[in-house]
């Protein structure tokens, strides 16, 4: 393998630690998301990294373990956000029904 080669192995191993250490921190910023748009945004983030390792993965021949290590991470960091944000949407149904009904009362209430 040349010089060059090396170096663009090294590179390729260089971004492939930078998106691990980004799953990293987006599974360590989860307890705090609290919106719907923060979670849409790091499932964006996912998303794009995810492809992003697909990509170094398809140039760098890696053993196929560490793709299937990967995948894992992946998927269960996307079903943790998707249950968040479903979670989210239930709450605020619940809460706009609980709204319609307090209000529909409060119309009863003034006739």
């Amino acid at each position: 393998m040349s010089e060059t080669e090396k170096a663009q192995v090294a590179q390729i191993r260089i971004a492939r630690g930078r998106v691990k250490a980004s799953m990293t921190r987006l599974d360590s910023s989860f307890d705090e998301l609290n919106t719907k748009n923060e979670i849409s945004i790091r499932l964006s983030r996912l998303d794009g990294l995810f492809k992003e390792f697909e990509r170094l993965y398809s140039t760098l021949s890696l053993e196929e373990s560490e793709l299937e290590e990967f995948e894992e991470i992946y998927f269960n960091l996307s079903a943790k956000f998707n249950d968040k944000l479903d979670e989210l949407n239930v709450l605020n149904l619940s809460g706009t029904q609980k709204f319609r009904s307090e209000f529909n009362y409060f119309e009863l209430k003034c006739y």
